[in-house]
């Protein structure tokens, strides 16, 4: 019956006994751990031993009580499962927002260099060159870092591999040419 439910819905908390007529709680562990459900399993029995502790602890199991219990050590093991899920919950919001903090470092790394140069070029060409040949070479150099950043964005919208550089002084930001699908 637990196996069916859990097939059809994610329990944050599951309580499997050992020991149980139809299937044993080791079979539990593994269905969970086989579909990657995020299942916290609490294991019961009366029957404890120091493998079947390690066994089902190695399993995959999150917390192990045994019998006779009383119905206190429940509540706190669950709510001590229901914390770890908290916490869990919040470091992986944590990491995602690492990632999108670390892809706005490296937009603003990656870009910043060639933007610098645009601007000195057209604030050149903004005061006045006279010299038509220094006006064309600036013009080239414009398109030339203009292209740059094009291919920045290209590279920043193919995306798709988590690969970080660091940097002395701690900084990291995403590798866009290990993680992008290449340049066009």
């Amino acid at each position: 019956m637990g196996i069916r439910l859990m097939a059809e819905r994610q329990y944050p908390v599951v309580i499997t006994d050992l020991r149980m007529p139809d299937i044993d709680g080791m079979a539990v562990i593994d269905f969970i751990r086989k579909r990657r459900l995020n299942s916290l399993i609490v294991v019961i029995t009366g029957y404890a031993t120091i493998d079947s502790v390690i066994d089902a602890l190695r399993a995959g199991a999150y917390d192990y009580i045994i019998k006779p219990f009383s119905a206190d050590l429940l509540r706190f093991t669950i709510r001590k499962a229901l914390d770890y899920i908290i916490i869990r919950e919040e470091q992986d919001r944590l990491k995602y927002f690492d990632k999108i903090t670390q892809l706005a470092v490296t937009t603003a790394h990656e870009v910043f260099q060639p933007l610098t140069v645009l601007m000195g070029e057209a604030n050149a060409i903004a005061k006045g060159t006279e010299d038509v040949a220094a006006a064309k070479e600036m013009a080239g150099s414009i398109l030339t870092e203009a292209r740059k950043i094009r291919d920045i964005i290209r590279k920043m919208e193919k995306l798709n591999e988590y690969v970080t550089k660091s940097f002395p002084g701690g900084h990291i930001i995403l590798d866009i040419d290990k993680g992008s699908s290449g340049s066009d």
